[in-house]
């Protein structure tokens, strides 16, 4: 291009190096994902309450009880067919706890194969009769559609009969139905009856969704020291996910006073119990001295076992400081990596920074054409570094032949989103009509918003362009481009 140069972000550019904070607010460098996805879904597993006939039935012959007790003998030995065998002829005549547990063996393919729609078959007269944890594993096979089609209102049916029961693994469950509105009208009230009575009865999940629900005031006024008092309810069963909420609370004085010690208490109780989100607050902690005096070797630690478990997030910052070479040696291999791992998780971050790493060559061959893969798979994701650095690299036929018009378009896209580089390098092809239309007052316009965001070049540019420009073409292009910053402004108050 005559007279402008186009112009990559260098990689020691502060838009790449300076630590992803990745927040739910501008004001919070942690991870706070929304809770609630941490207990979701019903409990997959069953009661395992293997019922020992201690009242046998009159009409039960003597010799019949002494089966019952060879059958559970032999389950307690591991020896499944046994049991069975020994199981089977009672439950044939309709004893009750023996055709429980020639259901649970069905249902959980003990000494036969895993079928569930034999289970329900010897379940359902248990729980007809009034058998809780019968009652509970009909609801689970009707709710999760195992070998049978799913029924959502027959779950509701047979979870309501445990729940009423004081079963607290039922109410928890019937309580998730109604917040999700699965098999029966979704009911918030509801779900916090149920959640409330499983969690007076001590069941950890119910008293963290509880805790939840009252720290985002979902369908309750928001109470945050009532949702400390269940997470705590939680934390002391080892719950870690509540754990990790405490620590958030304390730490985003989310209802209290702000208290850095104590979420770092908290932090290090999670994380030592391996919830990865507090791992990755941990090291953020550690990273930039919150609470704690700043410790990188301690920050890639924890960074570490967040990234081992595949948080994206934590494989960023981890490739970035073997990258830098903070609180360890410069280590390219190990920056590599991490980013790929991040980058195959679809972080444009990562993406991006594969693609400088190859592009320039930094501890590695320089290869343009895998720049050009990842700077492309970035740009498509909409990081506008990487728009701006493809544009340049279609621009001068860097890693691919020279195409102006699909410079132009990615030079658009990064533009758009504020980025002064592209910016400067749309100018520039509308200035020389490459790739697009020349246009002296759309050349103009995009130099002066790049000089209003800091681009020196652009400063230089718009001059330039100016001194061939009429007066009314000037003004067009200083009004259409002072419209644009104003909008742009008002969109993005924190720029």
């Amino acid at each position: 291009m005559s007279g402008f140069e186009c112009s990559e972000v260098p990689s020691n550019g502060p838009d790449l190096w300076s630590r992803p904070l990745f927040s739910q607010d501008s004001n919070s460098n942690l991870d706070v994902t929304n809770l609630w996805a941490l207990y979701p879904m019903k409990i997959r597993f069953h009661s395992f309450v293997w019922r020992v006939a201690a009242v046998i039935l009159v009409a039960v012959a003597p010799a019949l009880a002494g089966e019952f007790e060879q059958g559970l003998a032999a389950f307690n030995r591991g020896d499944y067919e046994a049991a069975l065998a020994a199981w089977m002829p009672l439950a044939e005549t309709g004893d009750l706890n023996a055709m429980y547990n020639v259901g649970l063996l069905y249902d959980e393919g003990l000494g036969v194969d895993v079928d569930k729609k034999t289970a329900l078959r010897w379940y359902l007269l248990p729980a007809e009769e009034g058998d809780v944890s019968a009652q509970f594993n009909v609801a689970m096979i009707y709710d999760f559609g195992d070998g049978i089609p799913e029924d959502n209102a027959k779950a509701v049916y047979w979870y309501t009969q445990a729940a009423n029961q004081a079963d607290e693994q039922a109410q928890f469950n019937l309580a998730v139905m109604y917040a999700t509105g699965e098999g029966v009208a979704a009911d918030m009230q509801a779900a916090i009856r149920w959640y409330r009575l499983s969690a007076d009865q001590g069941h950890a999940p119910a008293q963290y969704n509880l805790a939840y629900i009252y720290d985002t005031g979902e369908s309750v006024p928001e109470d945050n020291q009532l949702a400390m008092d269940w997470y705590l309810k939680a934390a002391a069963q080892g719950d870690h996910d509540a754990e990790y909420a405490i620590a958030l609370m304390y730490d985003e004085g989310d209802g209290f006073i702000e208290d850095d010690v104590e979420a770092m208490r908290w932090y290090k109780k999670s994380a030592a119990h391996g919830n990865l989100r507090a791992q990755f607050n941990l090291a953020i902690m550690y990273d930039v001295g919150e609470g704690v005096p700043e410790n990188d070797e301690l920050a890639i630690k924890w960074y570490t076992a967040a990234a081992e478990q595949g948080h994206l997030q934590a494989q960023v910052n981890l490739g970035i400081m073997y990258e830098k070479g903070e609180g360890t040696a410069v280590n390219h291999e190990a920056a590599m990596k991490w980013y790929q791992e991040a980058a195959d998780q679809g972080s444009s971050d990562a993406q991006y920074a594969l693609a400088l790493i190859y592009d320039e060559g930094i501890g590695i061959p320089e290869d343009n054409a895998a720049a050009l893969k990842w700077y492309a798979k970035a740009a498509v994701a909409g990081d506008a570094m990487a728009q701006n650095n493809l544009g340049a690299m279609y621009d001068s036929g860097e890693g691919t032949p020279i195409d102006d018009e699909k410079a132009v378009y990615w030079y658009s896209l990064a533009a758009d989103q504020g980025n002064s580089i592209a910016q400067n390098n749309l100018g520039a092809m509308y200035f020389t009509g490459e790739g697009t239309k020349e246009s002296k007052t759309e050349a103009y316009k995009w130099f002066y918003i790049a000089g209003e965001l800091g681009n020196v070049n652009a400063l230089d540019n718009r001059e330039l362009v100016a001194r061939g420009m009429r007066k009314s073409d000037l003004r067009k292009a200083t009004k259409q481009a002072n419209q644009w910053l104003k909008k742009f402004n008002a969109a993005s108050p924190d720029l």
